[in-house]
C-alpha cells in the first residue's frame, strides 16, 4: 500500500528524507573513518554507523584522539560518523536503517510509532541550549504576544519545548501558525520575516546570538530537561552488544576530554562547525556533559513528553519504556 505524506510525517518520517538517507555518504557535511582491523578471527567486518548533531563535541574528540581505534582495537569494525542538522532526519535514517545509532534528544514519536528504537545513555542534561528567538525589534516582547504568530522550528508542532511554552502562558497549540522548517534555513526565514520566532538550538542559536541577529525571548531552563542520549536500532544494540559497551567506553573518555579540555574543545567546535570563537565557546558553556545510564528523571520526562504529545493528537499511544529503555550497558561502564 502506498503510504500518503501525511502518514510518513505522522511517524515523523519525511518521503524527501528517507530518500536523502541513501545519499548520506556524499554529503560534504558527514564523514566516515575506518577504525583500523586487528587480527581475530572474525569471518568479515561490522559496521556501526553514528549519526549525530553539530554540536556534540564529544564526537569531534572520539576522532581527534583516536578513542575508538583503542577502544575497538583487535575487532573488526568499520566506524562511520553521519552529521545531520536535527533529530528528525536521525530517526529518519534509523528507520531507514542507514544508521545503527542516533545522539540527541529523545525520538518520542518515533518510539510511540512501534519503530525499535532502544535507549541506552545519557550525554547531556542542557536546559538553556534552546531558545525561542526573535528579532531585537520585534513587537513580540512576552509569551502572551506569540498568539497569531508563525513559529518555525525543526519538529513542528511536536516541538516539546514550545507546547510548553504556549500552556504556560495559557495559549494554546492552535494559538499559533506553526512552521517546520530545518535549522540550516530557520535563521534566515526569521531575518527575511518569513516567520516571527524561530525555535531552535545551539550552535545556531549560539550563532545568531553572538551576532546580534537575535534576541532569546526563552531559553529552555524551567521547561524542559533536554537530556541528550545515545539511542538505536534495537536489533543492532541486540546483536552487537560488545561493540556497543566499546562505543560507549570511547564515548564517555571522550566526555572526559571535552570538560578537562575545554579550549581545544571550543577549536575542534570552531574547525568542525565553522563557528566564530565566541559562538563555539557560548555553545559549549550551556551544555552540560554527563555521562549516566538512563535515570528516574529523565523517565519522568519522557512520560511527561509522551502524555502531551497524546493529548495533542501527535501520537496515538504512550511508548513503554520499559521496552524502549536500557540502563545495563552503560551501567557497566560507569561500575
Amino acid at each position: 500500500m502506498r503510504l500518503k505524506r501525511r502518514d510518513l510525517l505522522g511517524l515523523g518520517i519525511s518521503a524527501a528524507a528517507l530518500a536523502a538517507c541513501s545519499k548520506l555518504a556524499n554529503s560534504p557535511s558527514n564523514t566516515s573513518s575506518a577504525i583500523p582491523i586487528a587480527a581475530n578471527n572474525e569471518t568479515s567486518s561490522a559496521k556501526l554507523r553514528l549519526g549525530f548533531q553539530p554540536p556534540y563535541v564529544a564526537v569531534y574528540a572520539l576522532r581527534e584522539q583516536k578513542l575508538l581505534e583503542k577502544a575497538l582495537a583487535g575487532k573488526s569494525t568499520t566506524v562511520e560518523f553521519r552529521r545531520m542538522l536535527s533529530l528528525k532526519p536521525v530517526t529518519e535514517a534509523l528507520s531507514a536503517s542507514a544508521i545503527d545509532l542516533g545522539l540527541g534528544g529523545t525520538p518520542v514519536a518515533a518510539i510511540a510509532a512501534g519503530i525499535p528504537i532502544k535507549i541506552i545513555a545519557l550525554v547531556e542534561r542542557s536546559p538553556k541550549t534552546h531558545a525561542l528567538l526573535v528579532l531585537p525589534n520585534s513587537p513580540i516582547k512576552k509569551i502572551a504576544d506569540l498568539k497569531g504568530k508563525k513559529l518555525g522550528n525543526p519538529s513542528g508542532k511536536s516541538y516539546y519545548f514550545a507546547i510548553r511554552v504556549l500552556e504556560r502562558a495559557g495559549l494554546k497549540d492552535t494559538d499559533i501558525e506553526w512552521v517546520q522548517i530545518e535549522n540550516d534555513a530557520g535563521r534566515s526565514a526569521l531575518l527575511s520575516g518569513a516567520i516571527d520566532v524561530w525555535g531552535t538550538w545551539d550552535p545556531f542559536y549560539a550563532s545568531a546570538e553572538v551576532a546580534k541577529e537575535v534576541v532569546p525571548l526563552v531559553d529552555g531552563e524551567g521547561y524542559q530537561l533536554n537530556y541528550v542520549a545515545l539511542f538505536g536500532r534495537t536489533d543492532y544494540i541486540e546483536k552487537n552488544s560488545e561493540t556497543i559497551q566499546k562505543f560507549l567506553q570511547a564515548y564517555k573518555q571522550a566526555i572526559s576530554w571535552a570538560k578537562d579540555n575545554r579550549q581545544a574543545a571550543v577549536d575542534i567546535l570552531v574547525k568542525e562547525n565553522k563557528l566564530s570563537p565566541q559562538a563555539a565557546a557560548l555553545t559549549l558553556g550551556r551544555r552540560n556533559l554527563i555521562f549516566e545510564p538512563p535515570n528516574d528523571e529523565y523517565r519522568q520526562e519522557l512520560i511527561n513528553q509522551s502524555q502531551l504529545l497524546t493529548r495533542l493528537g501527535l501520537i496515538k499511544q504512550q511508548p513503554n519504556w520499559d521496552n524502549a529503555i536500557d540502563t545495563t550497558l552503560a551501567k557497566a561502564i560507569v561500575s
